[in-house]
């Protein structure tokens, strides 16, 4: 119902901590109609030009905190809001090329009711944005993006 606005066009970009690009970020929308704990998603699967984003690389960023991807299972008390862009945050030192990539996403979520997982996916071809500066407060509070 959601896929096709699960990659946000507006959150694309290097990140930059103390002069070094220390990886990229990507925007994703909750592909259900409602929030949920972060605990509740099964997995986000993140692919860049045909290349998937290992999961130890990614940190998931919400309103209310920023989480390595390991421990998403374990985050009961911070919420993916239906409203709410995540953050995929990407270790990748010297981050992307500035130039067009192709994005691709999966995301699975466990809802208590449904008998089956609730999945999104979604292609975008989009254009690296403006490099965005962070420092180590702004990433644990969750506010890279």
């Amino acid at each position: 119902m959601f896929e096709k606005y699960l990659i946000s066009e507006k959150t694309f970009h290097n990140v930059e901590k103390k002069g070094e690009i220390i990886g990229y970020a990507v925007g994703l929308r909750i592909p259900y109609y409602r929030g949920i704990t972060l605990s509740c998603i099964n997995e986000i699967n993140l692919t860049i030009n045909g290349e998937s984003v290992p999961c130890d690389d990614m940190t998931i960023v919400v309103e209310t905190g920023s989480f390595p991807y390991s421990e998403i299972s374990t985050v009961i008390n911070n919420r993916w809001e239906m409203t709410e862009e995540a953050v995929v945050f990407v270790n990748a030192p010297g981050g992307l090329e500035d130039k067009e990539h192709t994005i691709e996403a999966f995301v699975s979520l466990r809802i208590s009711y449904q008998p089956h997982p609730n999945t999104g996916a979604d292609k975008k071809i989009l254009k690296l944005g403006t490099t965005r500066k962070v420092d180590e407060e702004v990433m644990n509070n969750g506010r890279i993006n």
